[in-house]
């Protein structure tokens, strides 16, 4: 099973990757219209917090 969030709070992303094995981030404009983030700042911490973690797992 993988876990996805559906969100585009940076805050979340950023909390919640740290805690669990995070398979990926789904958004769409709605969410991210809401959330306020800018679309590039959601993108640079799904960037950094889900690769590095890939990174990390495939080096176990």
């Amino acid at each position: 099973m993988e876990l996805y969030l559906d969100t585009a709070n940076v805050a979340e992303v950023e909390r919640l990757a740290r805690i669990f094995p995070i398979a990926g981030v789904t958004t769409n404009p709605s969410i991210i219209a809401a959330s306020k983030e800018s679309i590039w700042e959601v993108l640079r911490v799904c960037k950094k917090r889900l690769v590095m973690r890939a990174f990390c797992l495939l080096r176990l």
